[in-house]
């Protein structure tokens, strides 16, 4: 059967007990403090990374968007976290232990400090950032006020003003025109007396009475100057009337503008009112942005901390932490995996080899599970009977039986 190995590390017995005695009780819960604040580093890595591709992504499907954001998230999340972590427990091993034997020990340690500490500037970084960013952003960025209303109230305030003064007006023309008629009625009458009277002693003076013809020039002249007066009268009262258009016509524009300035008043008080509340909003989520900000930057390094702690809890202590290999067997999943594969494989090289005109692989093909033999293993069974025979262990060393 297939295997595959594993690591497992193990720790060595305390060589210092007066120092593991007195920090064996608080090493589990600062290991514990660390992993507790990789976790709060690693949500809010994972909230500033669906940000960004949310944000970058909003004009692709949002099925396409949502799995991107995931798989980024997830993959940044891991090689920020789990490799930090690893990079700088070895990184510290390396440092408290003096691990520096020669030039390869020494290349290698400088560049995992490099990478340790670029991987711990960007979980700063993105957690502290990150998290100050997700409070501000929620706040709407717009501070623009609906005006619609303001303006529809407006429009309805100016047909009902402009139907108010129509009417007025209406009333004040008709009114004039009564003072206009009645007035010229007036003088035409007074006219027609003065010329029906002038026509009379006219008749007299033409009958032969001679002091009517003075008396007929005195009418005449009288109807005339009741014929100016009366066009002096007309102007003057027209004059009144335009007067009072004139004054309609102001009165009209002021009321106007007085519901228009009403409105820009409305308008204006709501807007003031809408940014001081968004200010305020603002200033809240970058408070409290900022407080949380200082908090998952400080569980940051609280986490490089208590990382380094536990290395340095160890190296006090004398412990070791050594790795062993081991044989594992493949999982199912696994195992049907390379079954698909070889098969997958086998399916189309042989019809590869076809096309290409060549002779099969000779190659000896992966088999799934107990590979059982044909014919018994003579050369096996000679082997063991053998006396003193020599054969070889899994490290490859040779050993008498």
């Amino acid at each position: 059967m297939n295997n595959k190995i594993k690591l497992i590390a193990k720790e060595t017995s305390a060589t210092n007990r007066d120092f593991y005695n007195l920090f064996r009780p608080i090493a589990p819960s600062i290991d514990m403090i660390g992993k507790v604040a990789q976790v709060i580093s690693a949500l809010t890595e994972a909230v500033t990374i669906w940000h960004i591709s949310q944000s970058e992504l909003a004009g692709s499907s949002k099925i396409v968007a949502t799995l991107v954001s995931i798989v980024a998230t997830i993959l940044v999340v891991a090689v920020l976290e789990l490799g930090g972590r690893k990079f700088l427990q070895v990184a510290t091993r390396a440092l408290v232990w003096k691990r520096f034997k020669n030039k390869w020990y020494i290349a290698l340690f400088a560049i995992v400090t490099a990478i340790t500490i670029g991987m711990g500037v960007m979980s700063f970084r993105l957690s502290t950032n990150g998290i100050n960013h997700a409070f501000v952003s929620n706040v709407p960025v717009s501070t623009h006020v609906d005006d619609t209303k303001f303006k529809s109230s407006y429009r309805e305030d100016v047909k009902l003003i402009a139907s108010q003064y129509d009417s007025e007006w209406k009333l004040l023309n008709s009114n004039n025109e009564s003072v206009l008629d009645r007035t010229a009625d007036k003088y035409d009458a007074k006219i027609a007396a003065a010329e029906q009277k002038a026509t009379n002693y006219d008749h007299k003076y033409a009958s032969g009475e001679k002091w009517a013809k003075s008396q007929a020039a005195k009418y005449r002249k009288k109807g005339s100057s009741l014929l100016l007066e009366k066009s002096n009268a007309l102007a003057v009262l027209q004059d009144k009337n335009t007067k009072r258009l004139e004054k309609w016509r102001a009165e009209k524009k002021s009321a106007i503008a007085a519901a228009k300035k009403e409105m820009k008043a409305s308008v204006a008080a709501v807007t003031a009112s809408t940014v001081k509340v968004h200010k305020a909003e603002v200033t809240n989520a970058t408070f409290w942005g900022g407080l949380f900000s200082w908090f998952v930057g400080f569980s940051v390094v609280l986490a490089f901390v208590c990382i380094i702690s536990v290395e340095v809890y160890r190296r006090g202590s004398g412990i070791e932490v050594e790795y062993d290999e081991h044989d594992v067997d493949l999982s199912v999943p696994e195992l049907v995996w390379m079954g698909v594969s070889n098969r997958w494989n086998g399916f189309f090289r042989k019809r590869a080899e076809q096309f290409a005109q060549i002779a099969p692989s000779s190659a000896p093909s992966r088999s799934i599970g107990f590979d059982y033999p044909t014919q018994p293993n003579v050369y096996a069974e000679q082997e063991y009977d053998m006396p003193n025979a020599e054969y070889s262990d899994r490290n490859g060393e040779k050993m008498s039986s």
